[in-house]
């Protein structure tokens, strides 16, 4: 290798290296999106939550306990009448998307209808923990299945805080969920699986068609972004393989340690860093 690709590789690296302390730790494990997050998020006013909803551990086991899944919920704007935007924030503690209920196009659609805004946490992030490790026994209850129940028993059974009156329920009341990528399936599932009680579905990029090995998804990217930057991604990518897929030890350690994670004992864990 000649150096000046050595001193070209070495400033890249440095500058991904730069980038990654200038945001939250990787999210390595299941439990490392449930945590750390509250601290980075946008704050939403306290009126709006969060509230707890006492929600089926197993909706698939009649005798199955609770837990408290939390939510926010605006209804500043609410009619007799109006709608209810439904949005279940997906596989990540959902404090960073509270602020849902006051800015965006849900709560534009929300204001605009004299509607009510919720955001959902999903069970098993951030505080809507079924259980109090992540054991078999709890880690079963994370399912699509019961995701979708979650939803169902919110739309047929929530009291709205701060209101002075009960809703109509579903289908006086018009249920409409909403959702991104994996949540906006649960937003397509909702419609198709309860369409007694959803009204209907905003589903944003929802992957509904599932594809073993979707190398598709990157060549959008390396077709349309400038040249020079995807030549430059795709060269750190093959420094970084030709070093994971070595059989020596000591260049892997390294290289996890200009990322913060030493600590990483699978290489397949340092490659999904985020």
């Amino acid at each position: 290798m000649t150096i000046n690709k050595r001193v070209f590789l070495g400033t890249l690296l440095l500058f991904l290296v730069h980038i990654v302390y200038a945001i939250p730790p990787p999210a390595y494990r299941l439990h490392k999106k449930t945590v750390g997050i509250s601290a980075f998020a946008p704050k939403v006013d306290p009126r709006y939550g969060p509230y707890y909803f006492h929600q089926v551990v197993d909706h698939q086991d009649t005798n199955s306990t609770t837990f408290r899944q939390r939510y926010w919920v605006n209804s500043d704007w609410y009619k007799t009448g109006g709608p209810v935007i439904l949005y279940n924030a997906g596989e990540t503690a959902a404090d960073e998307r509270s602020v849902y209920v006051t800015n965006s196009s849900m709560a534009l659609l929300a204001r605009e209808l004299s509607g009510i805004v919720i955001v959902l946490e999903h069970r098993s992030y951030g505080e809507s923990q079924p259980g109090a490790d992540y054991s078999t026994k709890y880690l079963k209850t994370l399912t699509t299945y019961n995701a979708l129940e979650d939803m169902a028993s919110i739309i047929r059974n929530i009291k709205i805080p701060n209101l002075n009156k009960d809703i109509p329920p579903a289908p006086q009341t018009k249920w409409i969920v909403y959702g991104g990528s994996y949540s906006g399936n649960l937003a397509a599932w909702m419609r198709e699986k309860y369409p007694d009680i959803v009204f209907a579905a905003v589903p944003s990029s929802a992957p509904v068609e599932m594809r073993y090995n979707f190398y598709q998804y990157f060549q959008a990217i390396q077709t349309y972004a400038p040249t020079h930057c995807v030549r430059s991604i795709e060269t750190v990518i093959n420094y970084v393989d030709h070093i994971l897929f070595s059989p020596f030890p000591k260049p892997k350690d390294k290289l996890k340690e200009q990322f913060g994670a030493q600590g990483l004992q699978h290489d397949d864990d340092f490659a999904e860093c985020k």
